[in-house]
């Protein structure tokens, strides 16, 4: 299985359990938060990946890179964004 699909099914079910949770969590300041996390994670990804100290099944990969590091590895940054985002909304008591 693809790593890209493999993400898809679980951002998709992280994205429906979460929003069951927390239905007002505040969209812009996650999407500004996220576009930050995606910027640190393009950044860091890039040198860990050219120090070698990850490395990945070029197979299992769509293709798809910004610079050395494939599109897939952006996934868990998207999730737990939303996932952060929506608990700590839901618990802070922040929804109501």
């Amino acid at each position: 299985m693809l790593y890209l699909l493999l993400n898809l099914v679980f951002m998709l079910i992280a994205f429906v359990i979460v929003n069951a949770f927390a239905r007002k969590t505040p969209w812009p300041l996650v999407f500004r938060t996220m576009a930050a996390m995606l910027i640190v994670t393009l950044v860091f990804d890039n040198i860990i990946i050219g120090l070698g100290i990850v490395d990945y099944d070029v197979s299992k990969l769509s293709g798809i890179y910004l610079g050395l590091a494939p599109i897939e590895d952006f996934a868990y940054t998207v999730v737990s964004v939303i996932t952060v985002a929506s608990i700590w909304f839901k618990v802070s008591g922040r929804e109501k």
